[in-house]
């Protein structure tokens, strides 16, 4: 048992946060008058879930010192896991005003306002945020995940909103009716790389899925971390169906891409193209359309068939499926689409209803826009990340779409362990 806030500290610093509340309980009355005291009571709740004994903490330790900005940002954020986005935002804000060159307010600011549907606000504290610290990765992927979901962005003092613009300013040739030729995409691309070269330098992005969505997808976060951890699959899951488009090199992914931007299905179906460095998935160039029952993506896969057929000239892989793959190999019948398919087991709905008890923030309905239409500058990056997994597995299609060599140290790590697990 440690003895002092010091020793609690080092607690709490190696994840030992149950430890770190028995031991404040037995400081004497002289240590519990520091407010941190009740801070490092506060963050210690706030790692094991418990938001009200959080905010409770944090609250005590500003009654004692109500101008440090930590305790504000804390609190916000514990506010921010109960879906408080109200007070979240004024303790953001109070925070700032004590400690207005702290890049990490201004990102956790943006995120709410994203959360909430505020795009114009979001998108002015992310750049605040890149503006105190230009390689704040949180930020920078803040800011492209709203600038793909923002239309008419009218900020000049940006050059990551400038290039954003710009590249969506690109006309992309299509028609559902011809091939797509080899030499369109790298026309394509080498326009995107000119804008990218003029406005930016080695920047990093670690994303490797372009989305075309009118929706964020339901809860997605919170079933995966219920089979996560519970071992058992969601029942929104048994619902979910797609369209699984498989492709043979970058080159056809890039036309995938052109095809999911441009397609026009009767229901706006979630779609988006991506490169696979999940262990034990197999494949390495995917798309996938979003349906919500078989007999819903039968329908789509009849209509898409064709489209394909003729932007590809030759029949691609598509196949339905159900969900999501990591569920297969611990439940093999879940993927499979007649009379021996795996159902629902009723029995894990109150397990489902506690776990939402305990994470209010999971199940939060996003007050998400739709993906814009055209290029993003969150697509250009994904494709930089495309052609370089492709040179890594020798894929040497990306040669007829750049002369250059990219580079992600991301993807070259995933792979690396994708490789060891497989």
């Amino acid at each position: 048992m440690k003895n002092n806030l010091r020793d609690i500290s080092l607690l709490i610093h190696n994840k030992n946060f149950s430890e770190a509340i028995e031991s404040l309980k037995n400081l004497d009355q002289g240590e519990k008058n520091n407010p941190n005291y009740y801070f490092l009571k506060g963050v210690s709740y706030l790692y094991l879930g418990n938001y009200n004994g959080a905010i409770e903490g944090f609250s005590q330790s500003l009654k004692l010192n109500s101008n440090n900005p930590t305790f504000y940002f804390y609190r916000g954020f514990a506010f921010s896991k109960l879906n408080k986005f109200e007070k979240t935002e004024e303790d953001y804000l109070k925070a700032i005003s004590l400690k207005p060159n702290a890049p990490e307010f201004y990102n956790n600011l943006a995120g709410i306002y994203y959360t909430t549907g505020e795009n114009g606000k979001a998108i002015e504290n992310y750049i605040k945020a890149i503006e105190l610290n230009k390689d704040l990765k949180p930020s920078i992927s803040g800011l492209l995940n709203v600038l793909s979901q923002t239309k008419n962005i009218n900020i000049k003092n940006s050059k990551i909103v400038l290039a954003h613009n710009n590249l969506n300013n690109i006309n992309i040739k299509y028609s559902s009716e011809n091939q797509i030729e080899d030499f369109e995409i790298k026309d394509l691309f080498n326009e995107i790389n000119l804008i990218l070269e003029n406005n930016l330098s080695g920047l990093e992005f670690d994303k490797v899925q372009t989305y075309r969505e009118q929706k964020v997808p339901p809860h997605c976060k919170r079933h995966k971390k219920i089979f996560n951890t519970l071992n058992f699959i969601p029942k929104h899951c048994f619902g979910c169906y797609k369209i699984q488009i498989e492709v043979d090199s970058v080159l056809e992914l890039m036309k995938l891409y052109v095809v999911f931007d441009k397609i026009k299905l009767d229901k706006d179906n979630s779609r988006k193209c991506m490169i696979e460095l999940r262990p034990e998935v197999s494949g390495n160039y995917k798309g996938l359309i979003f349906c919500n029952s078989i007999a819903e993506t039968e329908i789509v896969l009849n209509q898409v068939k064709k489209i394909l057929h003729n932007n590809f000239n030759k029949e691609l892989n598509c196949k339905i499926k159900r969900g999501c793959s990591e569920y297969y190999p611990k439940f093999p019948s879940y993927n499979k689409l007649d009379k021996t398919a795996m159902l629902y087991d009723e029995k894990n709905k109150e397990r489902e209803k506690i776990f939402d008890e305990k994470n209010p923030d999971f199940i939060f309905n996003k007050n998400s826009n739709p993906t814009i239409k055209g290029l993003s500058l969150f697509d250009a990056l994904v494709f930089r990340n495309w052609l370089a997994f492709a040179r890594l597995i020798g894929d040497n299609s990306y040669k007829e779409i750049s002369d250059k060599i990219f580079q992600s140290k991301f993807v070259e790590n995933q792979l690396k362990i994708k490789l060891s697990k497989n």
